[in-house]
């Protein structure tokens, strides 16, 4: 691993971060929710009113040229649904083989279908691709077992869906677990030809793979920010499957891009699983984002570095659909 990429004390907070979470009033405590249906309630509207504010801003061009539904995939125990929302180019000019499946984050106990639906929009229209939104149950109402069970089966469903071309999985955050399991589970039957992780969550601290003990430094107070102070996996609501960095044989999975924060508690889960996977011979490149917290992107989409790492996200996916 690169040393110059350990760092016990992360780099300073980028100073257009710094205005930011001045300008927004994001050092002032927040009132708590403990109720969490109330918290995931609140999430999703707030997510709902800034994709509104952009898409009738400085994103409407995203409302034209896409063909957007909303559908439910039977679960095969047919006790629930599982939600999912595909975006496709309406340009009849367009050639649209490609598929990507998106894994949305929030801890696996907040997000749904509208949390990076700016995101799959500019997937599907910049790459002329087929997008899949994945929603999925939530902690502490389920369990992170269901969670996965849900990206698994929502996984299998599509992969039948299409009839052609190739077929990448992008994941942020708990996402970015999700579809990084999916990539291990699915491995041997199905042809997945990339996997785009943004923020990953790979691993329990607390039960890490001996080797990367000394270079796994992020999960301190030092890289605490006021977007995460706190990790949301714990060792008592983990998947009981293995998470992505516990997965001892990496072997055959396909290309990765992966894009980490510094300034983020989750840096070293994605830094360490980037270097697990080159030990294992798969391809992967790596952006890091210096200065800045995690999944910033989300939060503060109109920031300069926000809007570049949305273009960095679009130029990864177009990589893997390369080969």
């Amino acid at each position: 691993m690169d040393s110059s990429l350990i760092f016990q004390i992360p780099p300073p907070l980028d100073p257009e971060w710094l205005a930011h979470e001045k300008a927004s009033n994001l050092l002032i405590p927040k009132p708590t929710i403990t109720e969490a249906s109330e918290r995931q309630k609140a999430y999703s509207n707030a997510c709902k009113a800034l994709n509104t504010c952009l898409l009738t801003g400085r994103d409407q061009f995203l409302k034209a040229g896409l063909r957007i539904q909303d559908s439910l995939i039977t679960s095969p125990n047919e006790n629930h649904s599982i939600p999912i929302r595909s975006y496709t180019p309406s340009n009849p000019q367009s050639t649209c083989k490609n598929t990507v499946i998106y894994y949305h984050g929030g801890g696996l106990f907040v997000g749904d279908l509208d949390s990076e639906d700016l995101s799959c929009r500019r997937i599907s229209k910049a790459l002329h691709c087929t997008v899949y939104s994945v929603d999925y149950r939530l902690m502490p109402q389920h369990t992170a077992d269901d969670a996965l069970t849900d990206a698994l089966v929502a996984f299998k469903h599509i992969s039948h869906l299409r009839n052609e071309g190739k077929l990448v999985l992008v994941g942020s955050s708990s996402g970015g677990q999700l579809a990084a399991q999916v990539s291990q589970l699915a491995r041997s039957g199905s042809k997945i030809h990339g996997v785009l992780l943004r923020g990953p969550v790979t691993c329990n601290a607390a039960n890490l793979p001996a080797h990367f003990r000394n270079s796994h430094v992020s999960m301190s107070a030092a890289f605490y920010t006021s977007l995460l102070s706190s990790a949301a996996l714990t060792a008592g609501n983990r998947t009981k499957a293995k998470l992505p960095l516990e997965e001892e044989d990496l072997d055959g999975l396909p290309r990765h891009w992966m894009q980490v924060c510094t300034n983020d508690i989750y840096y070293s889960d994605g830094l360490c699983y980037a270097e697990a996977l080159r030990g294992a011979g798969v391809e992967t490149r790596l952006h890091v984002l210096i200065g800045w917290p995690h999944t910033f992107w989300l939060k503060a989409p109109l920031l300069e570095r926000a809007v570049e790492a949305e273009k960095s996200m679009l130029e990864g996916v177009r990589w893997l659909l390369e080969m």
